[in-house]
């Protein structure tokens, strides 16, 4: 979502502004309807400020301020002032989604594209830690999958999910790869964290995150490279329609 500011020729003056105000506001517009929708911003939720929306998904607040405007005139979102004010989901029914159904639906179908190539390439971060990690790495994985299964509630779960995986990447002593792995979360989850929670997902996790570690630790990176793949499909991933 990064906005352009390179120059541009007097014929095109303003241009940039334009593609601005009608790109950029929409992209965070249906990043937040998306995430009303998939249920990872419920009715009441405080949405993070202007200041900390724009450093996230790497855009001006004055394109952040005008997506937030889109979505209260949508009647989502309400903007409140004062002490322990600022701008939280006011409607997250269907019935109120439905209007913006097709921007939704192309924004998951964007989405589960991001998803697959994710859960594709964890599958090498897996498989390379599995090769190159020494036993401090090894220890941390450890701790850190432990620390996950008594993080039962979806904010810290979805904290504790991400530092576990980016030391699996680190594990694989390429800087490039660890950031790779954040360009592609970054993507997927600017702003706020759109991947589902239950506790039927998260005992699933907890399994998978210990059955990845073992893999990890006997250096198979086969098995280590497959079960973080399906782990990645079946707790963040919606069944194909």
């Amino acid at each position: 979502m990064n906005e352009q500011t390179a120059s541009v020729g007097p014929e095109f003056s303003g241009l940039s502004d334009v593609v601005s105000l009608t790109s950029a506001p929409q992209q965070i517009a249906d990043h937040i309807l998306s995430g009303i929708a998939v249920g990872a911003l419920p009715e009441g939720t405080l949405l993070p400020g202007e200041r900390a929306l724009a450093a996230d998904l790497q855009v001006s607040r004055s394109s952040v301020r005008a997506a937030l405007l889109r979505l209260e005139r949508l009647g989502v979102v309400e903007r409140r002032r004062g002490r322990g004010g600022g701008t939280f989901v006011s409607s997250a029914e269907p019935t109120a989604l439905a209007p913006m159904a097709d921007r939704i639906g192309e924004f998951h179908a964007e989405r589960r594209n991001l998803l697959d190539a994710r859960a594709i390439f964890q599958n090498s971060l897996a498989a390379t830690a599995a090769l190159r990690r020494t036993e401090e790495e090894l220890t941390e994985l450890r701790e850190l999958a432990q620390r996950y299964s008594e993080r039962a509630e979806a904010g810290v779960a979805r904290t504790a999910d991400a530092q576990f995986h980016f030391a699996i990447a680190r594990a694989g002593h390429n800087p490039e790869l660890a950031r790779m792995a954040i360009d592609i979360d970054t993507r997927i989850n600017a702003g706020f964290r759109h991947d589902p929670f239950s506790h039927k997902l998260f005992d699933h996790a907890v399994a998978d995150h210990a059955a990845i570690v073992e893999a990890i630790a006997d250096q198979d990176a086969n098995a280590a490279g497959q079960l973080c793949e399906e782990h990645f499909r079946s707790t963040t991933m919606p069944p194909a329609s």
